[in-house]
């Protein structure tokens, strides 16, 4: 128990930490540099050849990667695309297509207003968002469990898509606290390239 807790007090504190960080960066400059990332993405022959992407809608005020540049390269090459939403405490995919209206569900992220869940055993690629990761592909997010959980479930279900972090290198630390409920990344994609983590990527 004592384990957990100091496990718990250095997420929740490299959480305020890169929190701060990640908004001290100048809005020009996250524009620009998830641009980089959008075009790094759109590249990638995971994403190319996927059946089915899974990325989440940003949410401006966090300062957050931006997916928008993201959604408009994947429209144009029709790729079908699923954002999360949360039900009952759970991850789940919804189908989203450019256009489709939005409203700020119950954490500030922007969900369909009119849902569709859509089908995971489709699904080859999760772009996910995170304040900070490692040399070893491990990520921390908001501290929900929202994406750990949701990555589990698929796995169980033999869904194994490739898993990669959309970040700026700022966000890179030496070491995330991690245990073994945390989901590691197959690669991060920030503004300079990708780094993958993962062998079979």
């Amino acid at each position: 128990m004592e384990r957990d807790a100091t496990l718990a007090a250095e997420k929740a504190a490299l959480r305020i930490a890169m929190i701060a960080l990640r908004r001290s960066i100048p809005e020009k400059s996250r524009d620009e540099m998830s641009a980089s990332i959008a075009e790094y993405v759109i590249m990638l022959k995971e994403v190319v050849n996927a059946r089915h992407v899974h990325l989440y809608l940003s949410i401006p005020a966090s300062g957050e990667v931006s997916t928008l540049a993201i959604v408009d390269r994947l429209t144009a090459m029709k790729m079908p695309l699923s954002v999360p939403v949360v039900r009952n405490g759970e991850l789940l995919s919804a189908i989203f297509r450019k256009g489709d209206l939005v409203r700020p569900a119950q954490f500030g992220q922007p969900e369909p207003v009119e849902l569709s869940i859509a089908d995971e055993s489709t699904l080859d690629v999760v772009l996910i968002p995170l304040l900070a990761f490692d040399e070893r592909g491990f990520r921390i997010g908001y501290g929900k469990g929202f994406y750990d959980r949701f990555l589990q479930r698929l796995s169980r279900k033999r869904v194994t898509p490739c898993r990669i972090g959309l970040a700026f290198l700022q966000q890179k630390v030496d070491v995330v606290p991690a245990d073994f409920c945390d989901e590691a990344l197959d690669g991060i994609v920030h503004e300079e390239g990708i780094i993958w983590f993962n062998s079979n990527f």
